[in-house]
């Protein structure tokens, strides 16, 4: 009777703890996830959303870089316009007004523009007028050519001018300057072209600047992605590793535990075969 009790006590207390080993640990605290495989996970998608934040911040770059590459392409097209229409205006002729033309009469100078203008003198202005024009001429003995400052004799108004023939101017056009080309170009032009100039050079300071930063953010990029990645693989082992000693563990216990099974059937298959023999003695 003290042996079917004894019994009885082991069956209720093996049946009350199922699972403990006797090594002290709890199976079932064995099977879940460890905090260490949890922790790795909440890293690796801290990690993941500081590469996307990343990408973003490369991708903003490139298009301020895109921004300032138009800008500048803009801006040397200004200058290029600006620069031709400066050509055009120089090469545009200054008129007949800068020349100075002298022929029988005085020389005809255009009035500057703070003096009056002097009355007209029609003969004097005809006799340059009809030298440019082209004509027969007629040989004139020196005695009565006009007076001239290579003659020296001055004749009168009906033998230097009555004569339909006009000789040639004496100065001859060889001698006549050329008219020089005024700048057209203004104060404000000017300012506006090193406004220009300056605002070049900063641009490209800048797209120097940024090329510098984009670039610097890439190789900040590609270390951070390798040294993500790499932290990836090891937690990736690390939890392999982790995982494969709990397997092992789980079937170390779960060997024991049907170890302790088949001990447990033996000891009930006994208590069993000790009643029936009690009851086939009886009291």
């Amino acid at each position: 009777m003290t042996t079917a009790y004894s019994n009885d006590n082991a069956s209720s207390y093996h049946l009350s703890h199922p699972a403990t080993c006797s090594c002290g640990c709890d199976f079932h605290s064995l099977v879940d996830p460890s905090a260490e495989a949890a922790e790795a996970h909440r890293r690796l998608h801290d990690l993941e959303a500081q590469v996307k934040i990343l990408n973003t911040k490369a991708a903003s770059a490139v298009d301020k870089l895109a921004d300032y590459e138009d800008e500048l392409q803009y801006l040397r097209e200004a200058n290029a316009r600006h620069e031709q229409q400066q050509q055009q205006q120089q090469a545009q002729p200054a008129g007949v007004g800068g020349l100075a033309l002298e022929g029988p009469g005085p020389a005809v100078t255009p009035p500057l523009p703070g003096q009056p203008q002097p009355p007209p003198q029609p003969q004097s202005r005809l006799a340059s007028l009809s030298a440019l024009l082209p004509g027969r001429r007629k040989e004139v003995h020196p005695s009565n050519l006009p007076i001239t400052p290579h003659t020296g004799v001055f004749p009168s108004n009906e033998s230097a001018y009555g004569s339909t023939t006009l000789s040639p101017p004496k100065t001859p056009f060889s001698r006549v300057l050329a008219p020089h080309l005024v700048p057209s170009h203004s104060d404000s032009q000017v300012a506006t072209l090193s406004s220009l100039q300056s605002s070049l050079e900063e641009e490209r300071n800048l797209r120097l600047r940024a090329e510098s930063s984009l670039s610097q953010t890439q190789t900040e990029l590609e270390d951070l992605t390798a040294q993500l990645f790499g932290q990836a693989n090891e937690m990736v082992a690390t939890e392999r590793k982790a995982r494969a000693k709990l397997e092992e563990r789980v079937k170390v216990l779960e060997q024991r535990d049907s170890e302790k099974r088949k001990r447990l059937d033996r000891l009930e298959k006994a208590v069993s075969r000790i009643e029936r023999v009690k009851q086939m003695v009886g009291p």
